[in-house]
């Protein structure tokens, strides 16, 4: 099953395509019903199935121009409060910083040489293995494997910085 964007969970900040395969930041807030789902702390959506088991991969674009991070998320992760990436312990996942600098995102953080900028992104979730591991799509060459042990319910998540930035779910 294709990976969708949910609406119910985007921060009112983030305008969602009508087909719930892109995000970009708006003009302005939207006024959207502030639910416990709904990230209002950091620019976040997240994908509208969760997982807790198996394996899983979805593609994402991401453009050349950007600020801008997507993985895995807890479903226990914070809607409320900015979310101070790249340290978390509730997110596995890729961080492209405004200089261009790739990151990790999770408990121990380290800065990804990497020899191209990334525009299209295959993400890869073994559950059971607890490994999130990230492609290049043109290729599939690796760029960055993640071990984690998940516990709960797991979402892509899609985190935008720069106004600039389109993110689209292959």
């Amino acid at each position: 099953e294709p990976v969708r964007l949910d609406p119910e969970t985007a921060n009112p900040y983030l305008i969602l395509s009508r087909d719930c395969k892109t995000v970009w930041v708006g003009a302005g807030k939207q006024n959207l019903p502030d639910t416990p789902k709904r990230f209002t702390g950091s620019l976040c959506v997240l994908g509208t199935q969760g997982f807790t088991s198996g394996r899983h991969y979805w593609e994402v674009e991401v453009g050349k121009e950007g600020w801008w991070s997507l993985g895995v998320a807890l479903e226990s992760v914070p809607r409320k409060k900015r979310l101070n990436l790249p340290r978390s312990e509730k997110l596995w996942g890729l961080l492209m910083e405004e200089d261009g600098q790739y990151r990790t995102v999770c408990m121990s953080s380290e800065v990804l040489a990497l020899r191209e900028i990334l525009q299209r992104i295959r993400v890869c979730l073994d559950y059971e293995m607890g490994r999130v591991t990230f492609y290049n799509a043109k290729d599939l060459t690796q760029i960055l494997q993640l071990e984690a042990t998940f516990t709960e319910k797991v979402f892509p998540y899609f985190l935008i910085y720069l106004e600039e930035t389109h993110i689209q779910v292959c």
